[in-house]
């Protein structure tokens, strides 16, 4: 009678295992998500993997899978036999000679694999979760009675039509990093504010009409000299002072040239 019940029992082990197999056979992305899985479900230690009990179910994984017709994939077969060869690694005692350092866990290696998948598999699900999220966030439409963003009595010059943002970025940037670096030991304070760089523009612009941004900054070997002079072309560009004029063929690349207001 006993027989008789262990049998049953371990059949109905086994049919519970292929049921879970048949549920999560398309789920796994690869045989790295599946040995993940094997970690996880049998709480296993990730960085003392028992390689003879991994390796077990994933080719009773395999199996199945051959089982169903199903065909397996060479990387899951590249696994298994990097599996086995680890496994093989593990029962041959390493004998180190005298002077020599003890061989590397024959493990490390997937051991590494799983952890960098697992972060990349965590970083995905996150992902999904903020996507998830942001999908029950309904934005109401435009009012014409809403409270503007941005405001100012200045027209807009249409020369600034083409210019965006991202584009003044990208010309800083490539300025910036034209710039002659110098190795300067001694700290100093330095007199510079945008303030100040504002005065200086000011002043340059009552004797001439137009200056390309990099030509005016080729000189500048402080970065926060170019950073204040770059801050004080924004401000004045807003005052309409000056106009901002972006090359058609190279929009990181742009003129500055004195506007329609006076500039006493």
């Amino acid at each position: 009678m006993k027989n008789q019940m262990d049998t049953i029992n371990t059949e109905e082990a086994a049919a519970q295992k292929t049921r879970e197999y048949w549920a999560k056979l398309t789920e796994y992305e690869g045989p790295l998500d599946i040995l993940l899985h094997f970690v996880k479900e049998d709480e296993l230690n990730i960085y003392n993997i028992p390689i003879a009990k991994i390796t077990k179910d994933f080719l009773d994984y395999i199996n199945y899978m051959t089982s169903l017709d199903i065909e397996v994939a060479g990387e899951f077969l590249l696994m298994a036999s990097e599996l086995m060869k680890i496994k093989a690694r593990m029962l041959i005692p390493s004998v180190a000679e005298a002077g020599e350092e003890d061989e590397e866990d024959p493990r490390l290696t997937l051991i590494r694999k799983l952890l960098e998948y697992k972060r990349f598999k965590d970083a995905s699900m996150e992902i999904s979760k903020f996507e998830d999220e942001a999908r029950k966030i309904y934005s109401r439409s435009y009012f014409d009675n809403d409270e503007k963003e941005f405001e100012t009595e200045f027209e807009i010059d249409p020369s600034l039509k083409n210019l965006t943002i991202f584009n003044l970025i990208k010309g800083y940037r490539n300025a910036v990093l034209s710039v002659r670096k110098e190795i300067v030991h001694p700290i100093e304070l330095l007199n510079v504010t945008p303030e100040l760089q504002r005065e200086f523009l000011l002043e340059f612009f009552k004797s001439h009409s137009e200056i390309d941004f990099h030509e005016l900054i080729t000189n500048m070997d402080e970065r926060m000299l170019v950073i204040c002079t770059f801050l004080s072309i924004l401000q004045l560009a807003l005052e309409g002072y000056i106009s901002i004029y972006v090359d058609r063929e190279n929009l990181s690349k742009f003129t500055l040239a004195k506007a329609g207001i006076e500039i006493v």
